[in-house]
């Protein structure tokens, strides 16, 4: 009993392996995009993980597959979005240190942001 108990255990643990090993594959291979610009008085930075789809007026993030991201940064401002996991975006934005509301002033900079991001989708 003891030599069958020992194999079960090495099985075990060769499943529990190959399991790891199976999602770390799937982690890695999501897809990943940066784009950096920089110069003595701008800096623009847009980071992304995942599939994500813009609104038809290209105002907002329509979609963020599951466990994707969006980041964002504009000199000072800066924009996170994420999958809410509702089939929705939420997002956070920054003016500096100051947290933006999703008021009138939070979406026209979502709407910017959106628009620089659907210029550098296009044209690299």
């Amino acid at each position: 009993m003891t030599i069958k108990r020992k194999n079960m255990e090495k099985s075990g643990i060769a499943i529990l392996v190959a399991g790891m090993l199976f999602l770390a594959a799937c982690t890695f291979s999501k897809r990943h995009t940066t784009i950096v610009e920089k110069s003595d008085d701008h800096y623009l930075r847009i980071e992304y993980s995942g599939h994500v789809s813009f609104n038809n007026d290209g105002t907002a993030i329509r979609s963020i597959s599951r466990n994707g991201y969006v980041e964002y940064q504009q000199d000072d401002k800066k924009l996170e979005a994420k999958d809410n996991g509702n089939g929705g975006v939420s997002y956070e934005l920054y003016d500096g240190y100051e947290k933006l509301s999703l008021d009138e002033r939070g979406r026209q900079f979502i709407a910017d942001a959106v628009h620089v991001m659907m210029q550098k989708k296009h044209h690299p």
